[in-house]
């Protein structure tokens, strides 16, 4: 009988990884809808107008301020940002430095922006959240920004020795400041557009 069982073959599940290649050739050419994490497509619902206005005011608020000093590029989703192989996603805003745009290529961004700032959707969950911390601290993003529609806050987290690491949670007129897009500031009130 322990032969029997010996000769049976034993059928591995092997889940595809996929590649940024995958990825185009899969997803809709006309959709903004779907990022490719840790090899996987992966659906993201449209968001909400809560959402669009805070990345609207936030985007605009940087967007100006980057272009009156010539400090670079803003960004707003969505956009592929191809920061591996197996790893395109869409931050909701990123800024790329100015000595940094040659990573802007003619249908994405290709490489790491030295800011993202990611505003959470209530699709969004714990554990994808902390998969794209990784992806952006080990893919060397500078300055983190994890905006919380529901407590009206903003987390910044700065990169120090590949680490992204927590600058503090900034509330109401708290002064948010960025060192990467060098002298912003803004206060959470404006953000959330109160």
């Amino acid at each position: 009988m322990q032969q029997a069982a010996e000769r049976t073959p034993v059928i591995k599940s092997r889940k595809k990884i996929l590649t940024y290649k995958d990825y185009v050739a899969l997803t809709p050419p006309d959709s903004g809808h779907y990022e490719l994490l840790n090899g996987k497509i992966i659906y993201m619902p449209s968001p909400t107008p809560r959402h669009q206005d805070v990345a609207m005011t936030l985007s605009a608020l940087m967007h100006v301020y980057a272009l009156a000093r010539q400090l670079g590029k803003i960004f707003q989703a969505p956009l592929d940002v191809k920061f591996d192989e197996t790893n395109t996603l869409q931050p909701d805003i990123v800024f790329v430095a100015a000595k940094r745009v040659s990573i802007i290529g003619k249908k994405s961004i290709e490489g790491a922006p030295d800011l993202v700032v990611e505003i959470l959707s209530d699709s969004n969950n714990p554990r994808e959240m902390s998969f794209k911390k990784h992806i952006y601290e080990s893919s060397g993003v500078r300055e983190y920004w994890l905006v919380n529609l529901e407590k009206a806050c903003v987390t910044v987290y700065r990169n120090e020795s590949g680490e992204l690491v927590p600058l503090g949670i900034f509330k109401e007129n708290d002064t948010i400041e960025s060192i990467v897009l060098t002298g912003f500031k803004t206060t959470a009130t404006a953000v959330f557009n109160f």
